[in-house]
Order: C-alpha cells, then sequence, then structure tokens
C-alpha cells in the first residue's frame, strides 16, 4: 500500500508511520510518503522507518502544499493508495481575545490543507480506489473551552470529509474522520 501521512514528525502521524512500517495495522510492506514542516524530526523518522519512507518538508499553511506533497508522493511511490490528513495546530484563547492571523492559520492548516491535498489526491485515489482519512477531533462537534478556532476549524474538517464523501463515494474512494 502507498500512503501519505501528514503531521508524521510527531504525535498520532508519527504513531501511524510506525505502525505501518511495523506491519501493526496493516500486514504487509507499505511505501510511505510523510509530510511535515518540522525538518529534523521528519528526517528521524523516516530515517528509522527506512527506505519504504519517503519525506516532504512542507508548511500545511502554505496555499501549494496538496500539490507538493502529492508530486512527492508520486516520485516516491508511483502512486497513492491512502491518505492520512493528520496534521493539526491548537491555538488557545477565547474567541473574543483571538487576532485575524490565528484564525487564519489554524483554518490554513487544520481544514484547507486537508482540502488541497484532497483535490490534488483525487485522481490517484481514484485510480486506485483507495481512501482519504482525516484526523478531525471532539472539538468538532463539541465545543471547548478556551480553544474556539481550533473547535471550529475540526467542526469544518469534520464537514469537509462528510461532503468528499457524497462526492468521491461514486469514485470509490472512501473518506473518514477519526477523533
Amino acid at each position: 500500500m502507498r500512503v501519505v501521512i501528514t503531521g508524521a514528525a510527531s504525535g498520532i502521524g508519527r504513531a501511524c508511520a510506525e505502525l505501518l512500517a511495523a506491519g501493526q495495522v496493516l500486514p504487509g510492506l507499505h511505501s510511505m510518503l510523510l509530510a511535515d514542516r518540522d525538518e529534523a524530526n521528519l528526517g528521524a523518522v523516516t530515517g528509522k522507518i527506512g527506505p519504504a519512507a519517503g519525506g516532504c518538508v512542507v508548511d500545511l499553511a502554505e496555499p501549494d502544499c496538496g500539490d507538493r506533497i502529492v508530486e512527492a508522493a508520486l516520485a516516491h511511490m508511483g502512486g497513492i493508495d491512502a491518505v492520512i490528513s493528520n496534521a493539526g495546530i491548537i491555538m488557545g484563547g477565547a474567541l473574543v481575545d483571538q487576532p485575524l492571523a490565528d484564525f487564519d492559520r489554524i483554518f490554513a492548516v487544520n481544514t484547507r490543507s486537508t482540502w488541497l491535498l484532497a483535490k490534488a489526491a483525487h485522481p490517484h485515489l481514484r485510480a486506485s480506489k483507495g481512501a482519504f482519512i482525516a484526523t478531525g477531533s471532539m472539538s468538532g462537534t463539541q465545543p471547548t473551552p478556551g480553544l474556539g478556532f481550533y473547535s471550529c476549524s475540526k467542526a469544518a474538517l469534520l464537514m469537509l470529509i462528510r461532503q468528499l464523501c457524497i462526492e468521491w463515494g461514486p469514485d470509490g474512494i472512501r473518506c473518514n474522520t477519526v477523533s
């Protein structure tokens, strides 16, 4: 299986990559393209996994992130069978106190990047009858004190994936969130 994982330098993304590499999630050999903005930690993860894992250093707030990741995945693996859109950021504070720049950044990373990556990966997932998985949050369905922008961005992410489900289901692509 050829898998793209964002936010792969730490936390859930790193755990997904390591579990896939160890055959603990899906048996068999997997090729992976791991993406993150943290070059040092990303290098440590790809180094630990070995040649099956390629790396792509990218800031998911950038508008070209989806295209860059898919290009790197195709160069490393020749196709895409699954995407785990996991990267996310949290910024604390009450909505009334948050600056516009924080709103833009958290939605760019937590919501927009998933759409950009999905859009770029779509033809390859359609060809492989693949899967697109996004890391959601309970905060997407339940307001979380002090995390207003985070909760709103995850609620938007949940709806984005639900919309992808109805649009991409006929193409044979499964779309899910895990919270």
